[in-house]
């Protein structure tokens, strides 16, 4: 069975290869092999497919958001509005003031609950990126282009501290300053929400960037988190290891067929074998056969020239005789009882006397039938 041959090993860095003449390659974080780098369409895959993440957890965050908003509407501001209103009536202040603070305070318990979901949401991103970068290696998004986060100066997974700082930043230049403008103008800061938005958007398309130019592709969290996004190879492993099964399934294939067919051959050479020894057998029997029929058909004629036999051709020869000697007898016996004719009377002379007629016999006459009486015959006796 033999595979695909191994690829040639690779001149580092497009120059030559390594030796006691050669200076090593520098670290990867100094500079590496372009085609290492990760694809320009596959960070932005990668990229959409970890927004995509994120946004179902948006959604089931504004979700919860919306029922507690909803619960606090129909069940603990009627329960406030009454007990306002009995404490102004009790107090005897001013409704305006009254109306003041119980707004201030909804407002304030709306903002609160609408933080706490922003809150999360940066959380979630979070948990996110550190997760998926500390212990895997990659994000959801990255794993499905087949794209690893590595330290920038070894090969290997970057460890915990890196994929910390790199979490963070592209938390912050993801969902973390957008969240925060947000809560500035929640609590009426408007001017400097504005300006949280505009830092946002430079934060992230200064992280974002870098990744579809340059020859690394290094963004702004890679260079803080001392991280490099790479090519996985996953699916070139598993093409290959496809291809190498496809290969021994082959070998297999052939290998079987060739059991197959020798045993094929054995079957029918054994067949063939047994054929020969059989018509061998059948052939020997037959021979044995006609020895016996030329051995019966011998006896038999010595046993008809043995004396028996002559005994049984003279009984047959005395039998003979004798019904030779009784047909004799008998037609003797049938000579003596036939009567003599009468002799011819001697010849007379021509006209000598008249002829003499003898008188005409009467006609026969059948006499009438007469029926015997039955006698029945004594006892004691058949007839």
């Amino acid at each position: 069975m033999h595979g695909p041959p191994p690829p040639p090993f690779p001149v580092p860095y497009n120059g030559p290869p390594y030796g006691p003449a050669h200076l090593p390659p520098p670290p990867d974080g100094q500079g590496g092999p372009a085609s290492d780098a990760a694809p320009r369409g596959r960070r932005l895959l990668a990229w959409s497919i970890d927004s995509g993440v994120l946004l179902v957890a948006a959604l089931l965050l504004g979700a919860m958001t919306w029922g507690r908003l909803q619960s606090y509407v129909a069940e603990d501001l009627p329960h406030k509005a009454w007990s306002a209103g009995i404490e102004l009536l009790l107090s005897g202040g001013s409704v305006q003031k009254a109306a003041g603070e119980f707004g201030a305070g909804v407002w304030g318990t709306f903002v609160a609950i609408v933080e706490q979901a922003l809150l999360l949401l940066v959380l979630a991103e979070l948990l996110l990126q550190f997760v998926g970068t500390a212990w895997l290696g990659r994000t959801v998004g990255k794993a499905a282009m087949d794209l690893r986060v590595a330290h920038c100066a070894v090969p290997g997974k970057p460890g915990k501290a890196r994929a910390a700082r790199r979490a963070l930043v592209t938390t912050a230049s993801g969902t973390g300053l957008y969240a925060l403008a947000w809560v500035l103008l929640l609590e009426g800061l408007f001017f400097f929400a504005v300006l949280l938005w505009l830092l946002a958007i430079a934060a992230f398309l200064a992280n974002s960037l870098p990744a579809l130019v340059g020859r690394r592709r290094r963004t702004l969290a890679d260079l803080v988190g001392g991280t490099v996004v790479m090519r996985a190879g996953g699916y070139q492993r598993a093409v290959a290891a496809a291809r190498q099964g496809a290969v021994l399934a082959w070998d297999g294939t052939q290998a079987a067929g060739q059991v197959v067919g020798q045993a094929a051959r054995d079957n029918a050479a054994r067949l063939a074998q047994h054929d020969r020894v059989r018509q061998a057998v059948e052939s020997e029997q037959a021979r044995r056969l006609q020895e016996l029929g030329r051995q019966s058909a011998g006896k038999l004629r010595e046993a008809a020239a043995s004396e028996r036999a002559q005994q049984v051709q003279d009984a047959g020869k005395r039998l003979g005789g004798r019904f030779k000697d009784a047909y004799r007898e008998r037609r003797a016996g049938r000579a003596v009882e036939q009567p003599a004719q009468p002799a011819l009377p001697p010849p007379q002379p021509p006209y000598a006397s008249p002829v003499q007629y003898d008188a005409p016999q009467p006609p026969y006459q059948q006499q009438p039938y007469q029926q015997q009486p039955y006698e029945q015959p004594p006892p004691g006796q058949s007839r």
